[in-house]
């Protein structure tokens, strides 16, 4: 089986220009959706420290974060998501890659023999460079073409989502994904 983990922000976001408060984050909504879809396990990446309320004080604070090449401490993921093969990983872009909670996370663990699919939120600036960043902080683990969907149209991405899981991710009766590549996972 698959597990899925998930950095998300709520609270005031910038959706499509404007500041909106949100109750539930973009991202986790999105992982809801796949969790939803794949049957599968979801477990949440939060922040030891929660990050600020205000959206300019939140792109100030992931900014300052990054350039400081800061490692936050993230609360403990339970163990049952790194016995599962196929993780699905999903954080908004901030600054052109995944947050820094999520780089703390993968340089804390080890991924050998795992396939990563990441999903991402943004407000148009798709992955950036956080595949890449992946393949540099795992390469023990083999990542997969991802999903990035905008923030602003993430209540509408449930065919997007099935069109990633049935093109990337496995051919669901055989247990193989695309790739020719054994899996431990079944569609429901």
């Amino acid at each position: 089986m698959a597990a899925i983990l998930v950095c998300s922000r709520a609270g005031e976001n910038l959706i499509e220009g404007q500041l909106k408060n949100l109750g539930i984050g973009n991202t986790q909504i999105l992982a809801e959706k796949l969790s939803e879809q794949l049957q599968c396990p979801l477990y949440t990446l939060d922040p030891v420290e929660p990050y600020p309320e205000s959206y300019r004080a939140m792109v100030e604070h992931a900014k300052k974060e990054k350039a400081a090449n800061d490692f936050p401490c993230y609360q403990t993921v339970p163990s049952a998501f790194f016995k599962e093969r196929i993780l699905f990983v999903g954080f908004p872009n901030w600054w052109g890659t995944y947050p820094m909670i999520v780089a703390s996370f993968l340089k804390d663990h080890h991924f050998d023999g795992k396939i990563i699919f990441p999903f991402c939120t943004h407000e148009g600036s798709g992955f950036g460079n956080s595949l890449e960043d992946f393949k540099k902080t795992c390469p023990e683990a083999l990542i997969y073409p991802g999903l990035a969907i905008r923030g602003s149209r993430v209540n509408k991405a449930d065919t997007a989502i099935q069109n990633w899981v049935s093109q990337h991710f496995i051919t669901i009766e055989e247990g193989v994904d695309r790739y020719g590549k054994e899996t431990n996972c079944r569609k429901r």
